[in-house]
């Protein structure tokens, strides 16, 4: 040291353990040298003239590596010994360390020197007062120490919260290497200066309030004033090894001393977490007001009947009902004969579906409203050889590019025959039997040929096909498995799936805290917020999004169910009076228990995300994904629901299958052999190629090898070029889209082979999340295809405007979600240290990327499931025998 004289004392013993006296002065180095056997151990008694810290380095030239030499110094506090070479370092040659106090007050330490050789060890000792001020950290950037660690070199650093009224302070530790050492850093409590300080990799994870961590290039530690009142020793060293700190990774460049460079630093945590709840919540509490003030404007102010799609005004609805009681009394009078005497009301009543027979379709025609606009058309009674525009084409805009809608009327009549004659074999109303007087049940039962029939002809098969269970008189089990049943389901499992995760994770986090082992939780610690019961406020409350658009949208979809209701039972818009116009039988079946469930699963996802955040691992990270499973399953199979209804899975079967998936989840979690990754690839491939096959048949046709046979037939046909088997129609709508979705899972499954990270979790939320949005596209490009066609376009298959800015909103968050996703700041797939190496500092608040991530997620979610809610309102008024299957 430059400008400090050096004592140096060069003590020689023939014989014995004479005990040699030293003074330790301020400024200057104490040195002490010498030689050491077996026979000749060497004591120093050392004087110390205040208490200040004292740093002590010693170094050996080793002559007998088999025998080391053994330091001790006992002071009036503390023992502390060493050994050169360390057990965990054979190869060293010195060690430092530094003693938070060399004496009480003026007193003495003593050092002694032993080796366990007979051949003399040399041994070179340097005592050095330290200033106080040096290890003590002041908070701030420009504050922050420098500092070089080794197994064999502990740093000490000290912390007093006496001088400062915030309660909490963030220490952070960067390595400056580019290829950093594994290391140890240990926070232990001020008073231990006055007992013993841990500063040896053996035990620095010991002692009461002590806490620690591994480190590769950043660590990061919450010290709050309430666990140390007094303040914090921080005590630094490399590991002699790299176990525990490398398992995605290997170590690279490493030096042979395993030294270190590290800056340290401590910054006040400024950010309040009750001010970032309360302007959480006022946002969310704003927006969910604005959200339903607009709902109730739109269904009150403007009277819409139903979102504004059947019948935009009660004035208008009466006028409907008016003319069509008008115009069934004429229908009845002439045609008397035809339909023999019988009620044409009852005749509607009597069917499945109500289907619309010839008459009742001229009874419905002269007067519909436009799904697009809410406007009334009128329509001439047709003569047989005239043609007339269709009632959309008068009031639905036209593209340039689109021709004017013409057919003919008796064309369509003909086509528009009783849709199922001979659909119901049987019906027994309720009531007494006369013979037993025992009471019975409404019992219904299908002849479903002619319908099975239908669906196969994959050109001209109708939502009126593919619905005729959708009739809560008649089929109300039916419809309970594949729509209220899914609500209950999702009750029970995250009931049962939340109470016993939470008690895990609590415990977990709890067990780290009380141990100080702060490897056990995978936080982002450089942006850590402990506030109540939680150690990681910020990632546990960020969920409150998903609880809070879950429940909102739960909220909707009850209100607009109950204004269905209210319209279906209005008598102006009984089937009595409208017959197949009637809102019972147009648009696409309304069940609203798949929405519900889908607000109940965005709920739960928002507290099990919660809970995985309180103390995340690789183990419980399926916690946060399991909702994620639901959810995407049941978007795509509402979507596929709308125009499938009768074939749509009943809800015990599609959990069924999220509970295969959670089981495969859970067997990733414990291997991740290349069998294997073999077994789940090739298992998700078959599913897949199954569940297309099974798509495109609507669920009909031969046996499903027949099937998988039938398709491959014609695939190799497309393959080859021989599209003549193929309907054109047919091979653009179906098959093409097909090949492509089963292209893009096939691409999928070759990338998880290739890369095979641990964890198979966000592979198969990767695989439900795409094929989820594949599908959406798929529906949506349908829709848009039959609308903006160049003829024969279908008015009421386009969107609202409400449903486009519902889209685009959620387009919008989804986005934005994705880019805060894509910078990840944790990972439970390596160790802790290499997961704290991707730690950043918060971007809002107490908030940090994966937060914002949370938030925005949430609110793209509740903006999809709004624009799936309303993606067909267009067709509410359309018969569902005019509505294509796609």
């Amino acid at each position: 040291m430059k400008g400090i004289c050096h004592i140096c004392f060069l003590v020689t013993l023939v014989f014995g353990s004479d005990e040699v006296s030293v003074d330790l002065e301020p400024g200057k180095d104490l040195i002490i040298g010498g030689h050491v056997t077996v026979t000749s151990d060497k004591e120093y008694l050392i004087k110390v003239p205040s208490s200040d810290p004292v740093r002590i380095r010693s170094e050996v030239i080793l002559k007998d590596k088999q025998h080391p030499v053994i330091f001790m110094i006992r002071t009036d506090l503390a023992v502390k010994s060493w050994r050169i070479p360390s057990k965990n370092s054979a190869n060293s040659t010195e060690h430092a360390s530094t003693l938070c106090s060399g004496a009480a007050d003026k007193g003495f330490m003593k050092l002694i020197i032993s080796t366990t050789s007979k051949v003399d060890q040399e041994y070179k000792v340097v005592v050095t007062l330290t200033d106080p001020e040096s290890i003590r950290i002041q908070p701030g950037r420009k504050n922050s120490k420098t500092t070089q660690i080794s197994p064999t070199t502990q740093q000490l650093f000290q912390f007093d919260f006496s001088k400062y009224t915030e309660d909490m302070f963030l220490l952070t530790v960067i390595s400056n290497h580019e290829n950093p050492v594994c290391s140890l850093v240990s926070v232990q409590p001020l008073e231990n200066c006055q007992e013993e300080i841990y500063d040896e990799e053996k035990d620095m994870r010991y002692g009461e309030k002590t806490v620690y961590q591994t480190m590769l290039r950043v660590t990061a530690i919450v010290i709050e004033k309430k666990m140390y009142p007094q303040g914090v020793n921080i005590v630094l060293l490399s590991k002699s090894s790299d176990s525990g700190c490398y398992q995605k990774t290997e170590p690279n460049g490493v030096p042979l001393n395993r030294s270190m460079e590290v800056t340290i630093s401590i910054e006040k945590l400024s950010a309040d977490p009750v001010v970032s709840t309360c302007i959480i919540l006022a946002i969310y509490i704003a927006l969910g007001f604005f959200a339903g003030g607009f709902s109730f404007f739109t269904f009150k102010t403007f009277e819409y009947e139903f979102d504004g799609q059947f019948g935009k005004h009660k004035k208008r609805l009466e006028q409907l009902a008016s003319m069509l009681r008008r115009n069934s009394a004429n229908k009845i009078s002439t045609k008397s004969e035809e339909v023999d005497g019988t009620n044409i009301e009852e005749n509607l009543y009597d069917t499945v579906q109500s289907p619309a027979t010839q008459e009742s379709i001229e009874m419905t025609s002269p007067l519909r409203i436009d799904p697009l606009s809410g406007e009334e058309s009128s329509i001439k009674s047709p003569n047989k050889n005239e043609i007339n525009v269709r009632p959309e084409a008068a009031t639905s805009r036209k593209f340039f590019w689109q021709k004017s809608l013409e057919t003919d009327e008796t064309d369509t009549a003909s086509q528009q025959q009783l849709l199922y004659n001979d659909v119901m074999r049987s019906r027994h109303a309720s009531g007494t039997t006369q013979t037993t007087g025992v009471k019975v049940k409404k019992v219904v039962t299908l002849d479903l040929t002619e319908i099975l029939i239908n669906r196969a002809d994959r050109e001209k098969v109708t939502v009126a096909d593919m619905a005729v269970h959708h009739n809560t008189e008649y089929f109300p089990d039916f419809l309970r498995l594949r729509s209220e049943l899914f609500l209950w389901l999702i009750m029970l499992a995250g009931i049962y799936y939340t109470l016993p995760v939470f008690q895990l994770v609590y415990y977990y986090q709890e067990t780290a805290i009380k141990s100080g082992n702060l490897d056990t939780c995978y936080y982002n610690y450089l942006c850590l917020y402990p506030w109540g019961p939680f150690a990681d406020y910020g990632h546990v409350f960020s969920n409150i999004g998903y609880v809070i658009s879950g429940l909102f949208f739960m909220a909707i979809v009850k209100y607009r169910s109950y204004k269905y209701e209210k319209l279906c039972n209005n008598p102006k818009c009984s089937e009595e009076a409208l017959g197949i116009n009637s809102p019972k039988f147009t648009g696409v079946p309304e069940t609203y228990g798949i929405f519900y469930a889908l607000g109940a699963a965005l709920t739960f996802e928002g507290i099990l995300s919660g809970c995985y955040h309180v103390c995340p691992t690789a183990e419980n990270f399926q916690f946060d994904t399991t909702f994620m499973y639901v959810i995407s399953v049941l978007v795509f199979l509402k979507v596929y629901q709308f125009r499938h209804s009768d074939i749509t899975q009943t809800a015990h079967l599609v959990f069924l299958v999220i509970g295969l998936a959670l089981i495969v989840e859970v067997i990733g979690i414990f291997t991740s052999s290349f069998i294997f990754w073999v077994i789940f690839v090739t298992g998700y491939i078959t599913f897949v190629i199954i569940f297309i096959i099974q798509v495109y048949y609507n669920g009909t046709g031969p046996t499903l090898v027949q099937r998988i046979i039938n398709v491959f037939k014609k695939v190799k046909s497309f393959v080859s070029g021989n599209c003549s088997e193929i309907q054109p129609q047919v091979l653009n709508k179906k098959l093409i889209p097909t090949l492509l979705i089963l292209l893009v899972n096939i691409v999928m499954a070759v990338f998880f082979l290739y890369k095979r990270k641990p964890g198979v979790s966000r592979y198969i939320l990767s695989i439900m999340m795409v094929n989820m949005v594949l599908y959406i596209i798929y529906y949506i490009s349908h829709k848009l295809y039959y609308r903006l066609r160049t003829e024969n376009w279908m008015p009421s298959e386009g969107l609202r405007i409400l449903t486009c800015l519902y889209g685009i909103a959620s387009l919008l968050f989804m986005c934005g979600a994705v880019v805060f996703f894509i910078k990840e700041l944790k990972t439970s797939a390596g160790t802790p240290a290499e997961s704290r190496n991707l730690n950043d500092s918060c971007f809002y608040l107490i908030f940090d990327n994966h937060d914002m991530w949370h938030f925005m997620s949430a609110a793209g979610l509740f903006y999809l499931f709004m624009f799936i809610l309303t993606v067909e309102d267009c067709n509410m008024a359309q018969p569902r025998n005019k509505m294509p299957v796609f």
